[in-house]
């Protein structure tokens, strides 16, 4: 199998993918955070000496005053000049006209006019805070109102940020870095994570593989109580179910085998001696071929059996559903069975206790509960009874077959459904049963999806007890 189909890279590469994802938006907010605090630090700092910048000049000076007296423009250029170098940025001074009155770099822009968003905004009575990126330049603009004459004039500060982005190209090398190192790291512990996690499951098909090969045996290895553990259990359950019907099947075709060869040995032997007898009386000849005839009987009740339950285990066929009257289908049943209770002078009573109309397969249904009424005459000693009934409730459909008979062990009674399975197997032989009966019985009661269950003692008779559903 390619390693691209395999449950083990899937997963892998899907936490792969997440973390990539994760890394990724924890790298782009770690670098936005720490950019917005440093320049809000910034900002800040430098919006706080635009502000004092302002009140200075409102409170030493006025617009009138600096245009009439060169003294006060000294003045206020050389404070200027001093503030922009203990800030290190640069300071204009601007009247009501945008025209530049005080340069912190040597009054190279005094006298000009500067029309900018944040000074015009300052004119207005704003103050204004915005970022060159490209020069990486910090402007903010302050206004300044003179009281004495109405002039509304502005403060802009010019800041390098040089050393910000230089600190956040820093900061991004060493966070990228981290992030790497970090995807790395999670790469192999996704790997080491997801060989654990499939493991279980390799062992799993490992051994349901060799299970493919025969080696029914074999059982997987059950580790906690997660979804692995509930996996191998059930893996486990079915093999021994497996196991149980490969043993099954064995010992059916050991006991067919068995079954068969008993009357074919005895035809054989019979056979023989009828021809090792030469010249013998007709009596000799009549009994050794009556005994023939009954080994051959014997075979093909065994083999009709055979068919039966083989025509009841074919599932896939179906069934062949139609409406029944089954206290009409159990009385036919017993008539079919009155010669052999009155030659066996057994009382064969029946009793209906309520009308049963529903739907199911007649012939399988009247095989089933034929067998059961059969073995109840077959092994009730002579004198005895047999009682059927029938009965309902809202669900169920029920017959019920007791008998006075010889009755079943209760050891017995989890073995009798059994194919080939006899309690008796010498009085068994004497019935000319094959010890198919009841596993045609249970087969096709619960080919209806009905059950069949058995109470009985030793010397105290049996009751059998077939309930089948009324809706389907």
């Amino acid at each position: 199998m390619p390693w691209y189909f395999s449950i083990r890279w899937k997963l892998a590469l899907s936490y792969i993918a997440l973390i990539a994802v994760l890394l990724i938006a924890f790298l782009f907010i770690a670098l936005n955070s720490i950019e917005t605090y440093y320049m809000d630090d910034r900002v800040e700092e430098v919006q706080f000496a635009a502000v004092m910048m302002a009140d200075y000049v409102v409170g030493r000076h006025s617009f009138e005053r600096l245009e009439q007296a060169p003294a006060q423009r000294f003045l206020l250029q050389d404070t200027v000049w001093r503030r922009g170098e203990a800030y290190g940025i640069r300071i204009l001074v601007l009247n009501d006209n945008a025209r530049v009155i005080a340069d912190s770099h040597g009054g190279s822009r005094v006298g000009q006019t500067i029309i900018m968003a944040e000074i015009v905004d300052a004119l207005n009575g704003n103050s204004a805070v915005t970022l060159q990126r490209d020069r990486y330049v910090l402007n903010v603009s302050e206004s300044i109102y003179d009281i004495a004459s109405g002039r509304t004039g502005a403060v802009l500060f010019v800041a390098s940020v040089d050393d910000i982005f230089e600190s956040l190209a820093d900061i991004r090398t060493m966070l990228m870095l981290t992030t790497l190192l970090v995807g790395l790291l999670s790469v192999v512990v996704v790997f080491v994570i997801s060989h654990y996690l499939i493991s279980p499951l390799k062992r799993t098909v490992n051994v349901v593989r060799r299970m493919t090969t025969g080696q029914l045996a074999l059982r997987i290895p059950v580790k906690g109580n997660d979804e692995y553990a509930i996996l191998a259990q059930a893996f486990n359950g079915m093999t021994e179910k497996l196991e149980q019907v490969e043993k099954s099947r064995e010992e059916f075709v050991s006991n067919v085998s068995h079954e068969m060869k008993t009357p074919l040995s005895a035809i054989k032997v019979l056979s023989e001696s009828i021809l090792l007898q030469g010249s013998a009386p007709e009596e000799m000849y009549r009994e050794f071929l009556q005994d023939i005839t009954s080994e051959v009987n014997r075979m093909t009740n065994i083999t009709n059996d055979l068919l039966a339950l083989v025509k009841v285990d074919q599932r896939e066929q179906g069934l062949n559903i139609r409406s029944l009257e089954l206290s009409q289908l159990v009385e036919d049943i017993l008539k079919r069975l009155a010669p052999l209770a009155e030659q066996k002078k057994i009382g064969l009573y029946y009793e209906v206790e309520r009308p049963v109309q529903f739907d199911a397969d007649e012939i399988k249904l009247s095989l089933a509960i034929s067998n059961i009424v059969e073995n109840g005459i077959k092994y009730t000693p002579k004198g005895g009874t047999v009682r059927v009934s029938v009965d309902s409730d809202h669900q169920n459909a029920s017959v019920t077959i007791q008998d006075s008979g010889i009755g079943i062990p209760e050891e017995e009674q989890d073995k009798i459904f059994a194919r080939f399975y006899r309690v008796d197997k010498a009085r068994d032989r004497e019935t000319g049963g094959t010890g198919l009966g009841l596993a045609i019985s249970r087969a096709a009661v619960l080919l209806h999806g009905g059950s069949i269950r058995v109470s009985s003692k030793a010397d105290e008779g049996s009751t059998f007890v077939i309930k089948l559903p009324l809706r389907r």
